[in-house]
């Protein structure tokens, strides 16, 4: 019997590198692009972590030839590296689930909600969860001076549908949107205005209806580098330094808001401020953040005291049910 062969998704252009295990930081070995970057971090740990524990690891690269690569592949089941458009949208989890390839995360419709800073907002809010005051702005859809002026300053413009902070810019007067509303466009064709936040950030990671803990981050863009959300220096407070019973109330929120999202499986980052007053507002839920050795939820998961090892262990355990139904029903793929 040939080994359990997962396919790990990654962009189009840093999936084509070969082997997977080369360093991202080494210049040349990945496109210049957050994505990219975030992409390959997290792909090469992955697949050495899978290998390391006697599994094969292939490389998959997400584009137009998806579904080509995935037959030809013949994987058993998917891990998926993508932490921008290309796994946000949910029609790399349609694919799959159209396949009956098991994968490791939320089903399509969970991520495309969560993706979407609008419409999950608009869910986060009916089940009593707080979020910032915002508006949600595009080619047909304008905001009126009255508007922006209730709205209060100031005030950060963001992508509807973006990640790793791509497109996103402080605003100090309705003077600047025009332009800062240019630059999101880039990044998607409708954007989120949203009231500017002050105090601690604290990420929540939650894997499944489980919270592993938090970690509270304070910001330092390095110069030179690509300036996402994950490529920053900066000081990370594990857990935060806060009393227990805040950081209590930080976990129930989280798990509420992935609850609400129905992200059910696989592992969701929630973030949130929490103010100079204490009160607390989530900023987003990520439902596909990066999962490299040195991200956010590796951190987290090593102060509880599980290893990166572990934490992919962990992973592939909740999908192999459903990779041994799909091996028991196809014995072909055995041969």
């Amino acid at each position: 019997m040939r080994p359990l062969t997962f396919g790990v998704l990654v962009s189009a252009p840093s999936a084509r590198l070969s082997p997977i295990t080369a360093d991202p930081r080494d210049e040349g070995t990945v496109d210049e692009t957050i994505e990219g970057l975030m992409d390959l971090r997290s792909g090469s740990d992955l697949a050495a972590a899978l290998r390391e524990q006697g599994f094969a690891a292939t490389p998959i690269a997400v584009d137009d030839d998806l579904d080509l690569a995935l037959r030809q592949a013949d994987v058993d089941a998917c891990l998926l590296a993508l932490h921008g458009r290309a796994g946000g949208t949910g029609d790399v989890q349609s694919l799959l689930t159209m396949r009956g390839l098991p994968f490791v995360g939320p089903a399509s419709g969970a991520v495309s909600l969560a993706f979407d800073k609008t419409r999950s907002r608009q869910v986060l809010a009916y089940h009593n969860l707080p979020t910032p005051a915002s508006l949600a702005l595009g080619p047909n859809n304008k905001a009126s001076d009255k508007a922006l002026e209730l709205l209060g300053w100031p005030c950060v413009v963001k992508p509807r549908r973006g990640a790793l902070g791509l497109g996103v810019a402080p605003l100090i007067d309705p003077e600047q949107v025009g332009a800062a509303i240019g630059r999101a466009l880039d990044v998607d064709d409708e954007v989120v205005l949203e009231r500017a936040m002050s105090g601690t950030e604290v990420q929540v990671v939650v894997m499944g209806d489980r919270v592993l803990g938090a970690m509270e981050v304070h910001r330092r863009p390095i110069p030179g580098l690509l300036g996402g959300k994950e490529d920053v220096d900066g000081d990370y407070v594990c857990p935060p330094q806060m009393s227990r019973g805040q950081i209590d109330g930080l976990h129930n929120l989280a798990r509420r808001a992935v609850a609400a999202l129905g992200l059910r499986e696989g592992i969701s980052r929630v973030d949130i401020m929490v103010g100079d007053r204490y009160n607390e507002v989530i900023l987003e839920v990520e439902p596909l953040p990066p999962l490299h050795r040195d991200g956010v939820v590796a951190r987290v998961a090593r102060a509880a005291g599980i290893t990166y090892p572990a934490l992919v262990s962990h992973l592939v355990s909740r999908v192999m049910p459903r990779v041994d139904r799909r091996r028991a029903s196809a014995p072909a793929l055995l041969q």
